[in-house]
């Protein structure tokens, strides 16, 4: 059974405010019934072309009713206001220098029975280094997955590089809102301890996901 955070008064009236707040750039279509493993440890695993996905799946979290502890670039931890914001709501630190310690504390969390979600890709993917979709996934995931026995949940979402575009400050209003889609594919296990093949594995279900998301748009 998944855990509520140590953090979660925070982290849902974070996800409030998100909800809110998205809703002046964008419009939600947002998956409203969720299938989620209960005798295993959860990773969200979702693609990353925005800044605006941090703040859109807080919104789809929260209105789920889930929660997790999340893995956020480091150097915005430091920031005054922004990195202290961060811990409050439970996030994880990660970069390139601290992936070892970003590792352990989401495998820490997941052994104590807490969801942990992940941009497998690791950075913000332009549309150059996704033709197909998505870019590719980094070996972390797996590592963190295969040493807790966690199931992995794709996550897709499209539509919020329309919103907050790739090299801009701040999202951009527009006058006619882009539909922001989150999706949730089906769980599943790891079995390899191929870290590399496994990413590649992810990165395939959240493409196939994506490539799944063509139908009728229900918004609000």
């Amino acid at each position: 059974m998944m855990k509520d955070i140590e953090e979660i008064r925070s982290f849902r009236r974070s996800g409030k405010f998100m909800n809110i707040f998205s809703k002046f750039f964008s419009k939600h279509d947002f998956q409203t019934e969720l299938d989620l493993p209960k005798s295993s440890p959860i990773i969200f695993a979702a693609n990353h072309r925005s800044f605006f996905d941090v703040i859109i799946a807080w919104a789809f979290f929260s209105l789920s009713g889930v929660n997790c502890h999340c893995l956020i670039r480091a150097d915005l931890f430091t920031k005054p206001l922004m990195g202290s914001w961060l811990r409050k709501n439970g996030c994880i630190a990660t970069s390139r220098n601290t992936k070892e310690e970003a590792e352990i504390q989401a495998i820490e969390k997941l052994k104590a029975g807490y969801a942990v979600a992940i941009m497998p890709e690791g950075r913000l993917v332009p549309p150059a280094d996704r033709p197909e979709g998505v870019g590719q996934g980094r070996p972390g995931i797996s590592r963190i997955a295969r040493a807790t026995g966690a199931t992995i949940v794709p996550v897709a979402i499209t539509g919020s590089d329309l919103v907050w575009p790739l090299g801009k400050g701040f999202p951009v209003p527009r006058l006619k809102r882009p539909v922001i889609k989150v999706r949730f594919g089906a769980p599943f296990d790891l079995q390899s301890d191929d870290h590399i093949n496994n990413a590649n594995v992810i990165m395939q279900r959240i493409k196939s996901l994506l490539d799944s998301m063509t139908g009728p748009k229900h918004t609000s």
